[in-house]
């Protein structure tokens, strides 16, 4: 009878301590809604660059450092819109008369749908489109440009370290003729 007591008034103490620890540690990490900026690098992965250059060259495939930088605004914790830049890396293709320079940059708008498992972690998806510029320098100093919007997908986890500031580790897929290209990342996002 005694043990019991004593657990029952264990739990009960240990109940009152406990619970605004933990309330007061999850509010401080809860995402707040509102404007938000943020800039991140990773890799991306260019497959088929070279599909627009005659030769033998459909099979290109790199991996080369990358970065980007956005500004969103959050309408509540599960939906919001996001535009961005990306530099998804220059890399070379080697053709029988030398390197051919292929340079990847866009800007893009997406929807983002937050799924929340707890106030501090939240995995996404998104979507929208890339106006997306490709250019290549070939070796006879010859420039090939392809410009257009298409559009792009992604999922991600988000980390709020606190209450205005987040990690988020992101892929990206982008959806341009002759560059089919994957985009790693991980960013940090600041909300004001």
């Amino acid at each position: 009878m005694m043990r019991k007591e004593a657990l029952v008034r264990i739990t009960v103490l240990a109940a009152f301590t406990f619970t605004p620890v933990v309330a007061s540690a999850l509010d401080w990490g809860t995402a707040l809604s509102g404007l938000y900026v943020g800039a991140g690098g990773g890799g991306a992965r260019n497959r088929d660059l070279g599909s627009g250059l005659p030769g033998p060259f459909i099979h290109f495939n790199r991996t080369r450092p990358a970065w980007k930088a956005f500004i969103g605004y959050a309408f509540n914790p599960f939906v919001a819109i996001q535009a961005g830049y990306q530099s998804l890396g220059t890399g070379t293709i080697d053709t029988p008369v030398g390197a051919a320079k292929v340079r990847n940059r866009g800007y893009d708008v997406n929807g983002l749908l937050m799924f929340p498992f707890t106030p501090i972690v939240s995995v996404f998806i998104e979507g929208g489109g890339t106006r997306f510029r490709t250019r290549t320098v070939t070796p006879i100093s010859t420039t090939l440009t392809h410009e257009g919007t298409h559009p792009d997908y992604g999922a991600g986890v988000e980390v709020n370290i606190v209450r205005h500031i987040a990690l988020r580790a992101q892929w990206q897929q982008f959806l341009i003729p002759h560059n089919n290209t994957q985009f790693y990342s991980g960013s940090l996002l600041f909300r004001f």
